[in-house]
């Protein structure tokens, strides 16, 4: 190419012209004759040029060659040559990509940490409501607002009767209003514990299972929401959403997960499908309390649960009450002291519920009859449990010291030390 453009600057000498005449014209090849061109090659060979070395000869012939190949060269004419691009960007890029262009979502500007509210702002559809072509003159635009081809023809622009016009704008504006109401409406849903926080929220059964399985029998409860942040080197201070939610289906299946994402509604969504596969099966008295008393420490939280005749109820956290209602546990009292950590509670709560002993477990353990001593049967025993196996003759050793722990809040009320020793000091007016 190099050999082609120094050959060039001879080519007006050989056709007969001035030193650039044929340049001047911003390199409209257009001018020069087809014929000329492609007698260029002849003439050099056979002209007074044909004397030259060896290397001036490929010169002018890959200026030849150069000029029959890669220039569009026509007969005399006054039209000129432009470039011309079949696309650009604009038309390359889908829309998704130019709007995260603008906003910075992508690059550089997204790895500093640019553009952080308009990602979390929910893009609005704009043309919701509206279709391209329409007026209020009702004209039919092919390849618009009707399709380009009917009954085999290409359609051509027309025009909608008034009657006709008046009914699509009728219908536009019911749909709109339809819409306006439809986003006015408040959704009623329950009120959880308190009216301003997302504690006890119904979110629904979890979504269905890839193999079509459907969990229409359980619910699911939002137990905390909770915004986390995360300091990156290059993004710098990452908000999220992380929600904790129990599911269950009152019939002592329930587990409970956490999901965490930039937009709460996708975190309720991760959270609620995630915890059906994290499931708990909790043994139940009778269908409506625990087996046993429980005392149990998880990290800074300590929990202690009592067993609880029916009608009693439940008195516990607020917490404990939703996720005993989930498991079908309607009788039961239970303590909360330390750490009141939602997450500590959660995992304490099923540890301690699903490491029960139940009364055949004992019995089988022990190979004694398991009783139980209730108030309106004054001291006979009732026996709930018998050992499958053997029964054992010899009665269960006891320890001259009991192993028991004791609650020092239960020692003070049998002991009618419950209140304050000042409760009932009588003060002189001040």
């Amino acid at each position: 190419m190099a050999a082609a453009v120094r050959a060039a600057g001879r080519l007006p000498a050989l056709c007969g012209v001035r030193s650039g005449h044929i340049w001047s014209r911003q390199l409209s090849l257009s001018t020069f004759p087809a014929a000329s061109i492609l007698a260029l090659k002849p003439t050099l060979s056979s002209g007074p040029w044909s004397s030259w070395g060896t290397r001036d000869n490929h010169q002018f012939s890959s200026l030849s060659y150069m000029l029959q190949t890669q220039c569009c060269i026509s007969s005399p004419s006054n039209s000129m040559g432009y470039q011309y691009r079949p696309y650009s960007f604009f038309t390359k890029l889908t829309a998704d990509e130019l709007w995260k262009g603008a906003l910075a979502e992508t690059g550089a500007g997204a790895r500093k940490g640019r553009g952080k509210r308009a990602k979390r702002k929910r893009r609005k559809d704009l043309n919701r409501g509206q279709i391209i072509g329409e007026g209020r003159y009702g004209f039919l635009w092919p390849g618009l607002n009707v399709p380009v081809m009917k009954n085999g023809a290409v359609q051509i622009i027309a025009q909608r009767s008034k009657e006709q016009q008046a009914k699509v704008e009728a219908d536009l504006i019911q749909q709109r209003e339809e819409w306006d109401r439809k986003r006015k409406t408040k959704v009623k849903r329950d009120r959880g514990w308190s009216g301003r926080t997302w504690g006890g929220i119904s979110l629904g059964p979890p979504d269905p299972g890839p193999e079509g399985e459907t969990y229409d029998d359980f619910d699911t409860r939002v137990l905390e929401v909770k915004n986390v942040f995360n300091m990156t080197a290059k993004e710098g201070r990452k908000k999220s959403v992380r929600v904790l939610v129990a599911v269950g289906n009152g019939n002592g299946a329930a587990g409970f997960a956490v999901g965490k994402a930039a937009d709460r509604t996708d975190a309720f969504r991760k959270a609620k499908n995630r915890a059906v596969h994290y499931l708990h099966f909790i043994e139940r008295y009778e269908d409506h309390t625990i087996f046993h008393d429980i005392s149990l420490r998880f990290k800074r939280t300590q929990i202690m649960l009592k067993k609880q005749p029916r009608g009693y109820g439940l008195r516990c956290h607020r917490a404990i009450i939703t996720i005993c209602r989930l498991i079908g546990i309607k009788d039961m009292y239970a303590k909360v002291s330390g750490s009141l950590n939602m997450l500590n509670l959660t995992r304490g709560l099923f540890h301690a519920l699903a490491h029960q002993v139940t009364h055949q477990q004992l019995a089988d353990k022990k190979g004694l009859h398991v009783v139980e001593f209730r108030e309106e049967c004054g001291p006979l025993p009732i026996v709930v449990a018998s050992p499958k196996g053997t029964l054992r003759k010899d009665p269960e050793p006891e320890s001259e010291v009991p192993d028991i722990k004791l609650d020092w809040r239960d020692v003070k009320t049998m002991q009618g030390m419950k209140q304050s020793i000042w409760a009932n000091l009588k003060r002189s007016a001040s």
